[in-house]
C-alpha cells in the first residue's frame, strides 16, 4: 500500500459542498433547531446570528493559514508553524478527541432524526436497541465512504448539499408566505425564555455546534487542485450560504404558529416537522425527513473523513507510531486504515455515551441529551483546537519574518481572534454559568481530557518524542515571500 494520499482530485466546489455536508444545513430543522428553539425560543433565530459572527471572527485566521499551506492535518500544522511541535502536537490530540465526539453527535442525531420523525408523524416509539443499531450503521457507512474513490463520494456530497438548500428554501418561504405570524420580534434576545443567557446557552449548544465543521476542507488541501487557491474559498462560500439559508429555516419554523405558543415547540425535539406539518401537510412533512436524513448522513461522512485524515498525518509525522496507519488505499488513494480505526473509537464512544445516558435518564430524555451532551462537548473541544491555531498566527508570521502591524496582517492575526475569542468567552460564561447535567459532566470530562492530553504531550516533548512536522514540507512560499515583500513596500509608498 501507498502512504502518498491520491493528489489533484477535489476542485473548489467539491470542497465548497464538504463544508456545506459538515454544517449539516438542515439541523436547523431537526436536530440542532431543537436546542436553538429550547432555549431561545421565538429568538432562536438569533442563536445563529451570533454563532456567525464568532465565525466570521475566528475564521480569518483559518482562511490565511490555507493560502499558506496544504496539509492534511488541519488545524495543528497552523499551531506547527507558530507555536512549534509541542503545542501543534496538543492539538491535533484535542482535535481528534473533538472529532471523536463529533461521531457521537452525527450518528445519534441520524438515529435521533427517526426517532422522532416516527414519534411525531405516526406515534410510534422506536426502540432502543433500534436506536443503537441506527447509531452504528452510520459509522459503518462512513468507513466505507472513507475507504471510497474520494472523487465520487464528492459528487455525492453536493447532490445532498443542493438538496437540502433547496428544501429548505422553498419550505420556508412557502411557510413564510402563508403564516399571518411574521415579526422581527425572532430577532429580539428579551424573547428567549432565560433572557440573553439562554441564548447565549442556545449559542453554545445549537449556533456554535451548527459552525463548528466549516474548517473541513483544510484536511482535503493535499487532495486538491489548486489548493492554496480553491481552499479558502471554498471555506467561505461554504459558510456564507448555509449561514444565510439557516437563519431564514428557523425564522420560518418560529413564526409558523402564534409566538404565544412557540415555546410549545420546546418540548418538541423535531421543531420544523412540527412546525411546518400544518402548512405542508404530511406528504411535505416526510420529504423533509427522507432529505433531513441524506443530510445527517452526509453530515456525518464528511467530518469522518476529516477524522481519517487527522489520523493518517499524525502517523505519519510519528506521533502516532504506527506504519499501518501510514497507509492509504491501494486504489483511491484514501486513508482506509485511519478510517478503520476511527469506526471503532466512534463506535466506542458512541456506544458509552448513549448506554450512559440512557441508563440515567430514561430512554426517551436520554435520545435528546446523548446528541446534545456530544455537541456541548464538540464545541468545547472545538473551542480548544481552533483557538490556539488562531492565535498562533501572530507568531507564525514573526517566525517567517511578516510584519505583524502592517495593517491587513494586524487585523488577522490580533484584531480576529482576539475578537472571537471574547465573544465565545462572555457566550461561554452567560451560558455555562448556570449550566446542569449532564452539560455539566461532560463539562468537567473535556477539562480533565484536556489536562491530561496536555501532561502527555509535555512528556513526550520531554523524552524527544513528538515526531516529525511534515506541514514545514507543505509552505507556500511564494505567498510567504508576498508577505514579507510587499506590504513593506506599500507602507513605504
Amino acid at each position: 500500500m501507498s502512504k502518498e494520499l491520491k493528489k489533484d482530485v477535489l476542485g473548489m466546489w467539491g470542497l465548497a459542498f464538504l463544508t456545506v455536508a459538515a454544517l449539516y444545513p438542515m439541523a436547523m430543522g431537526v436536530s440542532n433547531a431543537a436546542a436553538a428553539v429550547t432555549y431561545g425560543g421565538l429568538a432562536a433565530p438569533l442563536i445563529l446570528v451570533i454563532g456567525a459572527l464568532l465565525i466570521l471572527f475566528m475564521s480569518i485566521p483559518v482562511l490565511e493559514y490555507a493560502r499558506l499551506t496544504q496539509f492534511a492535518g488541519g488545524y495543528y500544522g497552523l499551531c506547527e508553524l507558530g507555536f512549534g511541535k509541542g503545542v501543534g502536537k496538543y492539538v491535533a490530540l484535542v482535535n481528534l478527541l473533538y472529532f471523536i465526539f463529533f461521531d457521537v453527535l452525527t450518528a445519534s442525531a441520524f438515529a435521533f432524526i427517526i426517532y422522532t420523525s416516527l414519534f411525531y408523524l405516526a406515534g410510534y416509539t422506536l426502540p432502543s436497541w433500534a436506536f443503537v443499531l441506527l447509531s452504528l450503521g452510520v459509522l459503518v457507512a462512513l468507513y466505507g465512504i472513507n475507504t471510497f474513490n474520494l472523487s465520487v463520494s464528492a459528487k455525492l456530497v453536493i447532490l445532498s448539499g443542493i438538496l437540502q438548500l433547496i428544501v429548505m428554501i422553498v419550505f420556508g418561504a412557502i411557510v413564510i408566505a402563508r403564516t399571518p405570524y411574521n415579526t422581527l420580534r425572532a430577532f429580539d434576545p428579551s424573547e428567549a425564555p432565560g433572557g440573553l443567557g439562554g441564548v447565549m446557552l442556545g449559542t453554545i449548544l445549537a449556533g456554535f455546534l451548527f459552525y463548528t465543521g466549516y474548517g473541513v476542507p483544510l484536511f482535503f488541501a493535499e487532495e486538491s487542485k489548486a489548493a492554496f487557491k480553491s481552499v479558502w474559498r471554498s471555506i467561505a462560500l461554504g459558510v456564507i450560504v448555509p449561514t444565510l439559508v439557516g437563519i431564514f429555516a428557523v425564522y420560518s419554523e418560529v413564526v409558523a404558529m402564534n409566538p404565544a405558543n412557540v415555546g410549545s415547540l420546546a418540548n418538541d425535539w423535531n421543531p420544523a416537522v412540527v412546525a411546518y406539518l400544518p402548512y405542508l401537510g404530511l406528504g411535505g412533512a416526510i420529504l423533509y425527513v427522507a432529505v433531513a436524513l441524506l443530510g445527517q448522513a452526509f453530515g456525518a461522512f464528511v467530518p469522518g473523513m476529516g477524522s481519517a485524515r487527522l489520523i493518517y498525518s499524525m502517523a505519519r509525522d510519528k506521533f502516532i507510531d504506527s506504519e499501518w496507519l501510514r497507509k492509504v488505499h491501494p486504489k483511491y488513494g484514501t486513508p482506509a486504515n485511519a478510517g478503520l480505526l476511527n469506526l471503532v473509537v466512534g463506535a466506542l464512544a458512541t456506544l458509552l455515551v448513549e448506554g450512559l445516558m440512557f441508563s440515567l435518564y430514561g430512554y426517551h430524555q436520554g435520545v435528546f441529551n446523548s446528541v446534545f451532551l456530544a455537541g456541548s462537548m464538540v464545541v468545547a473541544y472545538w473551542f480548544l483546537h481552533h483557538m490556539i491555531p488562531d492565535v498562533s498566527l501572530a507568531f507564525l508570521y514573526r517566525r517567517f519574518g511578516v510584519k505583524i502591524l502592517a495593517l491587513r496582517n494586524f487585523l488577522i492575526s490580533v484584531v480576529a481572534p482576539g475578537a472571537g475569542l471574547a465573544l465565545f468567552i462572555y457566550s461561554f460564561y452567560e451560558g455555562y454559568s448556570s449550566l446542569s447535567e449532564p452539560y455539566l459532566g461532560g463539562f468537567i470530562f473535556f477539562a480533565a481530557s484536556a489536562v491530561v492530553g496536555a501532561i502527555y504531550v509535555w512528556n513526550r516533548a520531554r523524552r524527544g518524542k513528538l515526531g516529525e512536522s511534515m506541514v514545514l514540507s507543505k509552505i507556500n512560499d511564494e505567498i510567504l515571500k508576498k508577505l514579507r515583500q510587499e506590504l513593506p513596500q506599500r507602507e513605504t509608498r
